[in-house]
């Protein structure tokens, strides 16, 4: 590439979730022959997370998902509840599955350009959008960035960090059922936060188990390990010599702070762009369903620009209510999830955790939280 200016239709910021999945839904349309750059810093090739989530019918990457579970279980003291989630699916896609995909998909249009250089700044223009890098300087009248993270005051919004850690494990008898998975399991000391494992068994003799913290004070890497290997002692005492075959962890930050969805000519998606879950971290759904609405919004009228929808301003609302009451301690998450399991089909809370539910399904939903506190919750989040 010269330093030269290089005009493209659109610039993709960030070559994560988001910005592949925008590519990828526009090459999937009739603006497909669209002339497209993809930035990132870095190549993505490493198997650096897994992305859970469920939907009721395949979705477009359904031929890369890892494993897939029919049933669900759920744990808390005293509690416990096989959950049918019919008529949904719980899947999971490997980072390195994912990139791969859609590298492949790319490549198949020489209209596409992946570049692998800094980004050095965004810039909105009378006719568009200017990214500088140090590879050049290109134009577009669009920029669709993931990139960059505003400076948020904890002290004026409700914020927690979701770290995490996992184990990717490997026994030597078969012991897990690889039809069921754990999706939340709550016995383990809450020490003050919101903690909780899952475990996701990839075969009978392999499985994902990690546990999420919802707080500001993170751990060392041996703090989070003695607690998987704690759960797995007095939770698992069938399971036998293992090995631990790798590890991943992370940090989502959960925030009810207002991320722009575009600023002129630039449209933030992923995390920048408010697209996880303030509640409860869940992105990767809501990047797709998004990228699928921009498209679709260029088709209609050539502006990805999207309006917030009624049912998306009453879902940011419940979001931003629980996440008070979680960041505040005003009730013990642990709890609060055994009451909404026990009270409710499994079937409602994953359309309600999907931002897909209806109001007549919500009121249930309400009703089986501690009302006085989250109605308490609800005002102050107005």
């Amino acid at each position: 590439m010269t330093k030269e200016q290089t005009a493209y239709d659109f610039i993709v910021t960030g070559a994560g979730a988001a910005g592949r999945s925008f590519v990828y839904h526009l090459l999937q349309s009739p603006l497909r022959d669209s002339k497209i750059l993809l930035l990132d810093r870095e190549q993505k090739t490493a198997d650096d997370r897994t992305w859970s989530f469920w939907e009721e019918t395949p979705g477009p990457f359904q031929e890369i998902v890892h494993h897939q579970w029919p049933q669900l279980q759920f744990y808390a003291d005293g509690f416990a509840r096989d959950l049918d989630i019919a008529p949904f699916t719980y899947k999971m896609i490997l980072a390195a599955d994912y990139y791969r995909f859609t590298d492949q998909a790319f490549a198949a249009f020489p209209n596409v350009h992946q570049l692998t250089t800094n980004i050095n700044a965004i810039q909105n223009t009378p006719t568009g959008v200017r990214v500088a890098t140090d590879a050049g300087t290109f134009t577009a009248p669009w920029c669709i960035n993931s990139t960059g993270h505003p400076a948020i005051d904890k002290s004026q919004v409700n914020y927690l960090d979701q770290h995490f850690r996992g184990w990717f494990i490997q026994t030597e008898q078969p012991v897990f059922d690889p039809q069921r998975a754990v999706m939340m399991d709550f016995r383990t000391p809450q020490e003050g936060e919101f903690r909780f494992l899952y475990v996701l068994p990839t075969s009978p003799t392999e499985a994902l188990v990690e546990v999420a913290i919802f707080s500001n004070a993170h751990l060392s890497a041996a703090g989070y390990d003695t607690i998987i290997s704690s759960y797995l002692r007095d939770h698992w005492p069938h399971l036998g010599p293992f090995s631990v075959v790798r590890t991943e962890a992370g940090n989502i930050p959960m925030t009810d702070y207002p991320f722009p969805p575009h600023d002129g000519q630039i449209i933030n998606v992923g995390l920048v762009g408010g697209d996880t879950r303030a509640a409860t971290g869940y992105t990767f759904i809501y990047i797709h369903q998004r990228m699928q609405r921009i498209v679709a919004a260029l088709l209609e009228n050539g502006d990805p620009r999207l309006r917030t929808t009624l049912q998306q301003k009453r879902h940011r609302l419940y979001d931003s209510t629980m996440l008070r009451v979680l960041a505040k301690d005003l009730y013990p998450g642990d709890q609060l999830f055994r009451r909404l399991f026990q009270k409710n089909p499994p079937a409602r809370l994953l359309r309600f955790l999907n931002g897909d539910s209806t109001l007549t399904e919500e009121l249930p939903i309400m009703a089986s939280t501690p009302v006085g506190v989250f109605m308490r919750a609800f005002l102050q989040s107005l």
